[in-house]
């Protein structure tokens, strides 16, 4: 049996989320203060500083000098940094992101399609990224960014906000994936129609509610971009 070991900071650390849990502590509600965490856990306030630390790393803490620390809801960030470097350490294969993003990002569409057609939400701003994307199409940085959000619009339609995390996440690598796309047709002396073209369609669909459409443009997109992406 494999021995987990683990420093007093870190058990200090893990015993304080589950006393925020117990507390029933919200967003922007303080943790007692220093002094009082040292005496109740039998530990000196360096120890309870580094596991404040180490939860202010994860976003599970906000902390500044002189004041007592607040809980906080973590972000994407802290995993997105994770699998930001687990691609470039190659421990995790771009390949994986993609197949993820692609069975993440079909759901979305779906959802996002079934809460415009019941009047939930809408795709004003999505519309508007997409005829921003049509005069940006000489500008990667901007073109590629405008790429993000029109995605990242759909996911805030659709709804769901743990696929809409999980999205987040990607950003970082997808990023430099939808980079290299842009690089791959402009090489070939390729414009970026078909990519445009398959915005309009997962927009059309989603506008007219069209769940099973709005799935199925977004599937032939994400494999058309997958086409472009290079092996690593």
């Amino acid at each position: 049996m494999r021995v987990v070991r683990t420093t007093l900071a870190e058990q200090v650390a893990s015993e304080l989320v589950e006393r925020i849990e117990r507390m029933a502590l919200r967003p922007g509600d303080p943790i007692p203060p220093e002094s009082q965490l040292a005496e109740d856990f039998g530990v000196n306030r360096l120890v309870v500083r580094e596991a404040i630390r180490m939860l202010a790393a994860r976003e599970i803490l906000v902390s500044s000098q002189g004041r007592q620390a607040r809980v906080s809801t973590p972000s994407a960030r802290v995993l997105a940094q994770m699998l930001d470097f687990r691609v470039r350490q190659e421990s995790l294969s771009l390949e994986d992101v993609i197949q993820t993003r692609r069975l993440v990002e079909c759901e979305v569409a779906r959802l996002a399609a079934r809460r415009v057609r019941s009047g939930e939400a809408g795709v004003t701003e999505t519309a508007a990224l997409l005829e921003a994307m049509s005069g940006a199409v000489d500008d990667r940085d901007k073109f590629v960014d405008l790429d993000v959000k029109f995605h990242a619009a759909i996911s805030e339609a659709a709804g769901a906000e743990l696929l809409r995390l999980i999205l987040t996440s990607f950003e970082t690598i997808l990023l430099r994936a939808r980079r290299s796309t842009y690089d791959a047709r402009a090489a070939r002396g390729e414009g970026h129609e078909v990519t445009l073209r398959a915005h309009r369609s997962i927009l059309a669909a989603i506008e007219a509610g069209d769940e099973q459409g709005a799935a199925a443009a977004m599937e032939e997109h994400l494999q058309e971009t997958k086409r472009d992406i290079p092996p690593q």
